[in-house]
């Protein structure tokens, strides 16, 4: 589901990154405005979460959007990389990224800035037409039809949907009924690990009870049987169980968008379990172990490939973002 962040919601959470260390020194009228930008950019364009950065929209940011969208005079502009270098630092924060993933999202930063500053001191045409004629796809002095930018935003937009329940047939059938309260399934977990994954699965509910709701530990159970299914060496080896429950409810939390709809942030999940540090860090072998890339998780996308971690609220969302983008195709 594309989050929706309201005026008030932008607002608030640019008021968090400026009271907080990573935004320390730079509240002033000059990045209040360019941070309205990075907010503009990060809720309406992509997965529609401005606390998600990766290296890839690190690039559109610096190398086609800011410049080709924002007119302002170059000492303006040129506050942009440093100011994004800290809200990528407070975003990863929020959201419990892996320090190595900072960093690979920090160097695009680097590696864009060189161009981006030279862009940004050179005359160049805006506007859609801009970018499609940098790709070689539109002659520089034509300008396509509305409709192809709507169509285009229409097809990332589906896509990304599709991705999360695991493709178009799934995203057809999708429906919104409710979890059920699920008892956890042991039948495919190899006994020798039934000791060490009772362990973990009483830490999952006691959190889940606590934390979120029935539906949440349903999904939570879900995970859990079959990441010992498919990878039951992750219990054989000597780890917290604490280390393993967090993970889990990290990634179902995540994949619902619990860290963004609900007063919960990761550190409060941390907390709650003891632990110290970025549950997605214990995470990657988990979703490795399903078939999920734990990087493409950790940064932002949040998809499991399967509607059956995902709450009747969430789906219902997502069922009404389909109906929406395919009511209004074109084609």
């Amino acid at each position: 589901m594309r989050p929706q962040w309201t005026d008030d919601d932008k607002r608030a959470l640019a008021a968090r990154f400026f009271a907080s260390p990573f935004g320390a020194g730079l509240d002033d009228a000059d990045r209040r405005g360019l941070l309205e930008s990075l907010l503009w950019f990060g809720t309406d364009y992509g997965p529609g979460d401005p606390l998600r950065w990766s290296p890839v929209a690190v690039e559109i940011l610096l190398a086609d959007w800011i410049p080709r969208k924002i007119v302002a005079d170059v000492p303006y502009l040129a506050q942009a990389p440093d100011l994004l270098r800290a809200f990528i630092r407070f975003s990863h924060a929020e959201r419990g990224i892996r320090g190595p993933l900072t960093e690979q999202t920090l160097a695009a930063v680097d590696e864009w800035e060189p161009g981006y500053r030279a862009t940004i001191r050179t005359p160049r045409p805006q506007g859609p037409a801009a970018l499609l004629a940098a790709m070689g796809l539109l002659d520089s002095n034509s300008a396509p039809p509305p409709e192809f930018f709507e169509s285009a935003l229409d097809d990332v937009l589906l896509d990304d949907l599709r991705r999360a329940v695991g493709g178009e047939q799934a995203l057809a059938s999708l429906d919104t009924s409710p979890l059920p309260d699920e008892p956890f399934d042991w039948q495919e977990v190899p006994d020798d690990v039934h000791e060490r994954v009772a362990e973990v699965l009483a830490l999952v509910d006691r959190c889940c009870t606590e934390l979120f709701d029935v539906e949440l530990r349903t999904a939570a159970r879900r995970l859990l049987a079959r990441v010992a299914a498919a990878d039951p060496e992750i219990f054989r080896r000597r780890s917290r169980a604490e280390g393993s429950a967090a993970a889990i409810c990290w990634i179902v939390a995540t994949a619902n968008d619990v860290f963004r709809d609900r007063d919960l942030t990761v550190k409060q999940l941390t907390s709650w379990f003891g632990i110290a540090g970025t549950p997605s860090t214990r995470a990657k072998p988990l979703l490795t172990a399903i078939g999920v890339d734990p990087d493409g998780y950790a940064y932002g996308d949040g998809h499991l490939g399967s509607p059956d971690y995902l709450t009747g609220d969430h789906r219902a969302g997502m069922v009404a973002g389909r109906d929406s983008l395919r009511d209004d195709d074109p084609r």
